[in-house]
């Protein structure tokens, strides 16, 4: 990949179209949360049924990772992002028209498509719109947008859905699709193109290649126990506020005080997110990857007894929560897009990302199924699913540091062919053919660069 000037216009407006793409995300998946109960009164059905459908749109998200994958390996990654953008447009404002559940269900079914083929276009988008100097920091403001887009979705919620209903959040959510004009005029070809001498041998078969897949399958691990961290502190946040108040059964005026703290809890767990990432941007700059993930998530086990009501203050510990608990993950983008070479980084950024999510969206339902075969409270299960998961990561993320900063294909591997001498990132061998030299040189340098990104 070139070395672009970020400062440079459409540099900026490649990043800027990435940046808001996924302030849409968050939203759009946030507005389906806060409307739940809505639509649990309105289509007599159950909260199992809201989360049914969550985990349905985590299965969809995975296909539309690949296939805009796929299309922004091949055509490069500004035309998926436009068509997630359109895709969240048509199946957001067929949702304000549903008659039943069924209906709610299939149209939020199919948005999922569209989500898994956002982040894939527009975190390669984003991430290849700076040069690797500056992608550190770059990648937590990338990461920055969703607790942007919850905010932006809380607060719009607040004054619309009392005033027009829960439908009308799904047509204000159509509304960006407006953004694809000034993406389609302000981001250039050029700045979305692949820019890459490697050649697809296939959709499928790049990605079978020895160090690509190795670097799929470490990734969906560390990305499965981050979002495993994820969603066991958002799914349980409320719950913790009513367990903590202790409500008698029949209370409606507590129940309502507690809901209302919990609400309050979330904005205070996505203020500290949007800190915590931009954050972990800057620690990755000055002392890499590596530390900006593992200092925020080994320094959060200590404070969750803060988080889960158990000890202290639930805002302080939903802050730190935001901040600590899940702030490293403004080291997503920087860190998965520097796992692959750019024609096929979009594909594999893709399943590795949703494919994570997808391992973890067993803890939704684990963390409640633990308290009632357990009877422990819920704050002791969070606190111990979410500590364990933290501590697990650090040590995991610190133990395939090697591996992961390794050459894909070692000079070992090559030494059958003709001689020719090689003199590569200090290591000195000989090999037999010109060609396998250019590969060593090739794999080298990309496992420099990967050291020098993850620290």
């Amino acid at each position: 990949m070139s070395e672009h000037k970020p400062e440079q216009k459409p540099q900026w407006a490649a990043f800027t179209a990435a940046w808001v793409g996924w302030v849409l995300d968050a939203f759009d998946f946030t507005i389906y949360i806060v409307v739940a109960q809505h639509m649990i009164k309105e289509f007599g059905v159950s909260p199992t049924a809201i989360g049914g459908s969550l985990t349905l749109t985590l299965l969809v998200r995975l296909a539309g990772g690949f296939f805009a994958g796929w299309m922004a390996d091949r055509w490069g990654r500004k035309l998926p992002l436009m068509m997630s953008l359109v895709w969240f447009a048509v199946f957001d404002a067929a949702i304000y028209f549903a008659p039943t559940f069924t209906w709610v269900l299939v149209f939020r079914t199919l948005f999922g498509f569209g989500m898994g083929a956002e982040w894939t276009a527009g975190t390669s988008l984003a991430m290849e719109s700076f040069p690797p100097s500056k992608r550190k920091l770059a990648s937590g403001i990338l990461q920055a947008g969703w607790p942007v887009g919850f905010l932006l979705a809380a607060a719009t919620a607040y004054f619309v859905v009392p005033a027009f209903g829960w439908r009308a959040m799904f047509l204000i959510a159509a509304l960006p699709a407006i953004l694809v004009i000034p993406i389609r005029m302000l981001v250039p070809d050029g700045a979305s193109h692949v820019e890459s001498a490697d050649s697809s041998k296939g959709a499928v078969k790049d990605l079978l290649a020895p160090g690509v897949l190795k670097m799929i399958i470490l990734g969906s691990l560390v990305m499965a126990l981050g979002f495993v961290v994820y969603y066991g502190m958002v799914t349980s946040h409320l719950g913790l506020f009513i367990e903590k108040a202790h409500c008698a059964p029949g209370d409606a005026k507590c129940l309502a005080a507690a809901v209302t703290h919990g609400w309050n809890g979330q904005i205070w767990f996505n203020v500290g997110m949007l800190v915590g990432v931009i954050g972990a941007g800057w620690v990755a700059s000055r002392y890499g990857v590596i530390a900006a993930l593992v200092a925020p998530a080994l320094l959060m086990v200590p404070a969750m007894p803060m988080f889960t009501g158990t000890s202290g203050s639930m805002m302080v510990g939903a802050f730190l929560g935001g901040a600590l608990g899940v702030g490293y993950s403004g080291v997503t983008a920087v860190l998965t897009t520097s796992l692959f070479p750019a024609h096929v980084r979009a594909r594999a950024i893709g399943i590795v990302y949703h494919a994570g999510a997808l391992l973890a969206a067993f803890v939704p339902t684990l963390i409640p199924w633990l308290v009632k075969t357990t009877d422990m409270s819920l704050a002791t299960t969070v606190l111990i699913v979410v500590s364990s998961s933290l501590v697990i990561m650090s040590a995991a993320v610190l133990a395939l540091r090697s591996m992961i900063t390794k050459p894909a294909q070692t000079v070992e591997q090559l030494d059958a062919l003709p001689k020719a001498e090689v003199v590569s990132a200090g290591m000195k061998r000989t090999l037999e053919n010109p060609v396998a030299v250019a590969i060593v040189d090739h794999e080298v340098a990309r496992a420099t660069e990967r050291r020098a990104i993850l620290g």
